[in-house]
């Protein structure tokens, strides 16, 4: 599960990112600030390259670093504070910051099973 949710919530992040930071008018959708298709940029290549080429322990780090992120970015959106830059303005923003957050923190978090 943890690198499958590094693979694919880092591809899905650096997609998101790159068309927000490419198009105003998808960024505008999803809700994303300028700082927000930059965060989702940076965070989707990194967690994406751990996914395919990091190790157990540095996809565990990064899901719960950036799905710990992504959480308090989701959170924070859903209580109506906007007006730090990164925090979405839209409703498809905030689901997708809470379920790649939700997401993270469960693979980073879930205990390996015994062998």
């Amino acid at each position: 599960m943890l690198q499958t949710f590094s693979k694919y919530a880092g591809i899905i992040q650096a997609v998101l990112g790159a068309a927000g930071t490419a198009s105003p008018n998808i960024a505008a959708t999803l809700g994303a600030a300028g700082g927000g298709s930059i965060f989702n940029l940076i965070s989707g290549a990194v967690l994406g390259y751990l996914g395919f080429k990091g190790n157990e322990s540095q996809q565990r780090t990064g899901a719960i670093g950036v799905g710990g992120l992504n959480a308090v970015v989701g959170i924070l959106s859903a209580l109506g504070v906007h007006n730090l830059g990164i925090t979405p303005d839209g409703t498809i923003g905030t689901i997708i910051n809470l379920a790649v957050g939700a997401w993270g923190l469960y693979a980073g978090l879930k205990k390996k099973p015994a062998a």
